[in-house]
């Protein structure tokens, strides 16, 4: 979790005044900027507590940056609500949901971002493969990698790509490829303290190897940097200098291949006329539950921003270990939203329902198109 940790400190460096300032000197977007830049100092702000005494098993009741934050964020999810199309409104959702550590709905808005674009948007690209690296406690994920690969073949001299593709190097194995992206981003004169935060990384790769940049040029591998600790999910082996493509298919995430055995994937829409019963304020829950009692298989707690966009439950989304998705399993799949706040239903609240094979109906349509009793 440490790597992610400094990460964030270069994010709240590099990222303030290009994310806020262009949107500031547009007056149709003024108050996305002016979100922008509230959601960049709130995490700037965080950062040394992050460091020392952040206690990161409190509670999730309070709202980092206090209502005025949090009433922006719930207004830019109902503007989503009606113009679900808004690209610059997606990154900013997911900007301040990651701000504000909602890690689930920031993997939401950027992965609907990332699909309005066909996946050309860079800051999409990245900021997704953030948001699942965060979830995985700061491990970067095959996905991950792939999507920091893809950002740096768009756009080479990319801060936030380099720094998180020197990451995704490391992880692999390759020590010289980290070392090169690390190298090119400090050629970018970045401030002091993200160039000792540089330096100290590119010092943990250890001396360079005589002739490696012969080495590296013909692809040859390094062993691999542990950034996990035993029991972790397995991180990727040693490999060789690879562009994008590549790295997605070491990966194993190529486009258009089956769902994992445990994944269950939903569009998730809303009836016509319930949108207007829509309120910003009301989360939405998505949950998969089978013939047995007992809590949810999986469930995640989301905004009704979510609501047009592709929404994933897995293993990972399970409450107990022994009570989990798994292929084979014949489930049904409910999207509630809840003006109660609470995932149990009451009268009123919005839902829809389906049916669901896991490991083998791939993505399915949701529609919310019912009213609880």
């Amino acid at each position: 979790m440490w790597i992610f940790l400094l990460v964030a400190a270069v994010m709240a460096v590099i990222a303030a005044a290009a994310v806020a300032v262009p949107l500031l000197r547009d007056r149709r977007s003024r108050v996305q900027g002016a979100l922008a830049a509230l959601a960049v100092l709130g995490v700037a702000a965080g950062l040394y507590p992050l460091w020392s005494t952040w206690d990161w098993n409190a509670p999730p009741g309070g709202v980092p940056g206090g209502p005025d934050v949090a009433a922006m964020v719930a207004k830019l999810e109902k503007h989503l609500v009606e113009q679900p199309g808004d690209l610059d409104g997606w990154l900013m959702l997911g900007r301040s949901y990651t701000a504000l550590g909602r890690v689930d709905e920031a993997i939401v808005a950027y992965d609907h971002a990332h699909r309005l674009n066909d996946g050309k948007n860079v800051e999409a690209t990245i900021g997704l493969g953030e948001a699942l690296s965060i979830k995985a406690d700061g491990e970067v994920t095959p996905q991950a990698a792939q999507l920091f690969e893809q950002a740096i073949a768009a756009a080479p001299d990319n801060p936030r790509a380099l720094l998180f593709g020197g990451f995704a190097a490391a992880v692999m194995g390759d020590r010289p490829l980290a070392r090169r992206r690390w190298e090119a981003l400090k050629a970018l004169n970045p401030p002091p303290q993200v160039m000792q935060m540089l330096d100290a990384r590119i010092a943990e790769l250890g001396a360079p190897a005589a002739g490696m940049g012969a080495a590296a040029a013909a692809g040859s591998s390094a062993p691999g940097i542990a950034m996990s600790a035993p029991g972790a999910a397995p991180q990727f082996g040693a490999r060789g200098a690879q562009d994008g493509a590549a790295a997605g298919a070491a990966a194993g995430a190529a486009a258009g291949a089956p769902d994992p055995p445990g994944l269950v994937t939903v569009n998730i829409t809303i009836a016509a006329a319930l949108k207007g019963r829509l309120t910003a304020a009301a989360p939405l829950f998505v949950f998969a539950r089978d013939a047995t009692p007992g809590p949810p298989l999986a469930a995640k707690r989301l905004s009704v921003a979510a609501i047009g966009t592709r929404v994933e439950l897995s293993s990972a989304d399970s409450m107990m270990p022994t009570h989990a998705l798994a292929g084979g399993q014949h489930v049904s799949i409910t999207a509630r939203v809840s003006f109660s706040g609470q995932p149990t239903p009451v009268t009123g609240d919005l839902y829809g329902e389906i049916s669901y094979d896991v490991g083998r109906d791939g993505v399915r349509d949701l529609v919310i198109d019912r009213i609880a009793p």
